[in-house]
């Protein structure tokens, strides 16, 4: 019979509790005691486990970032690939899917699980610099994704165009975490979006029509 290890206990049990007070407070409101207290913890186990209040508050982004697989395939490398386009345009698809279940799954989930969604919604809006590398890594594959479709499917694009145009993919998504509570009001439904695939199709078709992607569309 396996013990649960003590140490290892204490430490996730203050990650989740940072994560908490953290997303409520941001990180300079929020104090090394109070998170102990929430945690059950004696508050020298935060410089013992993470050195410090920035290494805990390093931690909790890390655990945010890792409770998720991204399973979304790799774009084709160059545009000349059998079929690279129309497998361009699928990944695209899949990627904005992905994306939107992953951030309703947050926003509907319990208190943990909508804690993870505002720190990281707080930490894009306003980032400390000693986390950008870190956050950086987590998010560089969910653009590289994007980049590199776009790159198939325009490769008359250069690098800057390139980006430009994943910034205005990506924002389509982040506007709907963001605004949410404002959509639903324009939108008169209160669960909106009820149907997440059908979403992640529009937004998908819009893009590749901002793309001009014509064979997307035939017959149009």
């Amino acid at each position: 019979m396996t013990h649960p290890d003590p140490e290892n206990s204490s430490r996730t049990r203050l990650v989740e509790a940072a994560i908490l007070c953290f997303a409520e407070k941001g990180f300079d409101a929020t104090g090394i005691r109070e998170i102990a207290r929430r945690a059950s913890a004696n508050s020298a186990l935060v410089q013992y486990h993470f050195g410090g209040k920035t290494g805990l508050y390093a931690a909790a982004l890390n655990y945010i970032f890792t409770r998720h697989t991204l399973l979304v395939p790799r774009p084709p490398e160059r545009a000349d690939e059998p079929d690279a386009r129309p497998r361009a345009m699928h990944i695209l698809g899949e990627m904005l899917e992905s994306m939107i279940q992953e951030f309703m799954a947050a926003r509907s989930g319990g208190e943990l699980d909508r804690a993870c969604l505002r720190l990281v919604t707080r930490e894009m809006q306003s980032p400390r610099a000693e986390m950008s590398a870190l956050v950086m890594e987590h998010l560089r594959p969910y653009n590289e994704i994007i980049m590199g479709c776009v790159q198939v499917l325009r490769p008359d694009l250069d690098e800057w165009a390139v980006l430009d145009h994943t910034i205005s993919i990506f924002s389509q998504v982040t506007h709907l975490i963001d605004h949410l509570p404002i959509l639903r009001l324009f939108r008169r439904d209160p669960e909106y979006p009820r149907d997440l695939k059908a979403l992640a199709r529009h937004i998908t078709a819009f893009s590749l029509r901002g793309l001009g992607i014509s064979e997307a569309f035939p017959g149009a």
